[in-house]
């Protein structure tokens, strides 16, 4: 039931913005990253650890759509997770974030590069092109939010349209003997593991939607958002399996070239050339629009990433340069570095290992404040809704199968990447507890 609302003192976004703004900060999931789990798993067996991420992220936006509608002014995740755990919680949550956005900008950038060295056919000048991007948008996001919006909205758009072109220009090669047959991979629990990071990539950081949640139209907020955010989670969920199922079917697996697909950091355009011809038209044309994809999600992430870092800075004495300069300085910064020494699997493993620790405690968190509710708090505390204004049953199953996937998949990470696991940790109390203690 709702409590009171507030009329909106500036211009609000609404379920069509909401809905860019996840499908464009996902949607590079679709262009690179998948090729990278069909390695390992083969593409029919691929579907498994995509259907275990897919119900994972069902539940998750539940679970944020009900956490912003109780909680309208947070300024992220971290925040419902500081409400339930308290502070030193919520600057982990708040790092594991910052750890997501992080790595998966130049992971993005560095396929944007290959994507744009693929078209002028000299694949050397990839990193080149990936750093210039970078600066690129490290530039544009010391400017208002709602620069970023607008661009994010027209970048998305065409990057659907991308996608249905891909789809259009190999649907004709389909044939089920390929997807059946390609003879690559397997699928067992050690398979899976190593899989399943690639698989959450296809919808890695459709919450950066929470993170805007103070910008959504005041007027009929539960609607709106839960419109946005499940519009949102729908499109990606259909693009991902038509992506996946067409180029699978597409690819005549018995050329040794098609082997190549494994590995590249443009496997869309690579899987193209490879049906159609390199030259043929359509090839082109898509690689060219294919940018926009990449642009689209890089501008949202990079700005994500920007964003997060900015409150987690200690207060600067700089005369003339702003924390948000100072953050912006760094997103590029560490991104160059890990554009020029990093592998692109590694940059994603990172940051799907952010992810799924935010994913693990926000959901933890809607447990216990649903359990909190129950003991006599306030109806002050709560803005306009309360968690007894969703269904219970729905929000609390909702709410544990996104806890037990995303627990299994930071016990993945842990196996796969145990230093990296290790250092993040260092890393997270030190901060906590040294760096934030006061």
């Amino acid at each position: 039931m709702k409590i009171t609302e507030k009329p909106a003192v500036s211009k609000k976004i609404g379920v069509f913005a909401i809905w860019a703004i996840g499908v464009g900060m996902v949607i590079s999931g679709e262009s690179f990253g998948w090729n990278l789990g069909w390695a390992i798993t083969g593409p029919l067996w691929f579907f498994v650890p995509v259907a275990v991420a897919a119900l994972m992220y069902f539940g998750l936006v539940q679970n944020l759509i009900e956490l912003a509608c109780v909680h309208p002014n947070a300024n992220g995740p971290h925040s419902y997770v500081e409400k339930a755990f308290g502070k030193k919680w919520g600057y982990f949550v708040g790092l594991a974030i910052l750890f997501e956005f992080l790595f998966a900008t130049p992971a993005i950038a560095s396929s944007l590069g290959e994507y744009l060295g693929f078209l002028i056919d000299d694949l050397t000048m990839s990193p080149w092109i990936a750093t210039l991007f970078i600066l690129f948008f490290s530039i544009i996001n010391l400017f208002e939010m709602h620069v970023g919006v607008r661009l994010l909205v027209i970048l998305t758009l065409l990057a659907i349209a991308e996608l249905f072109l891909y789809q259009g220009s190999v649907v004709s090669s389909f044939q089920v003997e390929n997807l059946m047959n390609s003879g690559v991979g397997s699928l067992d629990i050690e398979r899976f593991v190593q899989a399943i990071p690639y698989a959450i990539w296809l919808f890695l950081a459709i919450e950066g939607i929470s993170l805007m949640t103070k910008t959504i139209d005041r007027k009929g907020f539960r609607k709106t958002i839960t419109r946005g955010y499940n519009l949102a989670f729908f499109t990606l969920l259909t693009l991902a399996l038509l992506v996946l199922f067409l180029a699978a079917g597409g690819i005549d697996w018995t050329l040794p070239e098609s082997m190549d697909i494994l590995t590249e950091n443009h496997p869309m355009p690579a899987s193209m050339a490879l049906i159609l011809g390199k030259q043929n038209f359509l090839v082109q044309l898509f690689t060219f629009i294919g940018l926009f994809g990449l642009i689209a999600s890089l501008q949202g992430i990079a700005f994500a990433a920007t964003t997060q870092l900015e409150p987690l800075l200690p207060d600067l004495k700089i005369k003339g340069v702003s924390k948000r300069a100072f953050a912006s300085a760094l997103v590029f910064i560490i991104s160059l570095v890990a554009i020029w020494s990093s592998q692109t699997g590694f940059l994603i493993e990172l940051s799907v290992f952010g992810a799924v620790c935010m994913y693990l405690a926000v959901s933890a968190s809607l447990l216990v404040l649903r359990k909190r509710e129950g003991f006599g708090s306030s109806v002050s505390e709560f803005d306009w809704y309360r968690h007894s204004d969703f269904n219970p049953i729905f929000s609390t199953v909702s709410a544990m199968t996104a806890v037990i996937i995303s627990l299994i998949c930071v016990l993945a990470f842990a196996y796969l990447q145990f230093t990296a696991f290790v250092i993040f940790i260092a890393c997270s109390l030190v901060y906590v507890f040294l760096i934030r203690k006061k």
